[in-house]
């Protein structure tokens, strides 16, 4: 299974977030919310504020989140932190949301998304970290952000199509010519001796500087991704 082969499966997934609540108010703040994912957003009018609650469902309808309203209500007003070491109530919503693709993000969010990956494969400090640029000469600029990376102890392996000499001191760089890797971006950490600390963004670009795709922290998921980056999920090749 090839990398945009992953993503167009995820993407096939489309879940649905219900918002059980008196008006459409709250709904229409989560909708905004959630505007850059592949959620369906629907409100269902409740007589009674105690029966209020969001409920996610997978494509099959199965429940598989259910949330007090005050909670999304926190995490839709910006005043909620999103780090789940924090276990907030509202974090069987965003777990649930794992592998929802999201839409149109363009390079500047790319490189803050992919931040996220750097940023919990930097704390373990140990394991195998892969990136893929679409291109060598989009890494350049992170020269110094993967050097430091590696001297934490990560395995980094970066690739590209080779359209640029690229030699990051403590990164194992490849030179791939291939459509795949020119069309897609990719930052995947294999969790180091956690696997529960595995985790991945994976977007393809479908039109020039936008991109569609989906972050995970599901380790079967991170597996997969390896697997189509490297032929290996735990083994980079050269």
């Amino acid at each position: 299974m090839g990398l945009r082969d992953i993503v167009s499966g995820v993407e096939s997934r489309e879940k649905t977030l219900t918002v059980y609540a008196p008006s459409d108010a709250l709904a229409d703040a989560v909708r905004d919310y959630f505007a850059s994912q592949n959620v369906r957003v629907v409100h269902e009018p409740v007589a009674d504020p105690a029966d209020a609650r969001v409920e996610l469902s997978d494509d099959d309808g199965e429940r598989v989140a259910s949330v007090d309203v005050r909670a999304i209500e926190e995490l839709v007003s910006g005043r909620a932190d999103r780090d789940f070491g924090d276990t907030p109530p509202y974090r069987a919503i965003l777990e649930g949301l794992d592998k929802t693709t999201f839409t149109s993000y363009d390079r500047t969010q790319m490189m803050r998304a992919s931040r996220e990956v750097e940023d919990r494969a930097w704390r373990v400090g140990e394991g195998q970290l892969v990136a893929g640029f679409q291109r060598l000469s989009t890494f350049e600029t992170q020269h110094d952000a993967y050097s430091l990376l590696a001297d934490t102890g990560l395995d980094v392996h970066v690739y590209g199509a080779p359209d640029a000499d690229v030699d990051a001191v403590g990164t194992t760089v490849h030179g791939v010519d291939s459509s795949e890797i020119r069309e897609t971006w990719f930052v995947a950490f294999d969790g180091g001796p956690t696997p529960t600390q595995k985790c991945a963004l994976l977007a393809e670009e479908r039109e020039r500087g936008e991109f569609y795709g989906f972050w995970t922290y599901d380790p079967d998921t991170v597996d997969r991704v390896f697997d189509a980056v490297t032929g290996n999920p735990n083994r980079p090749t050269a």
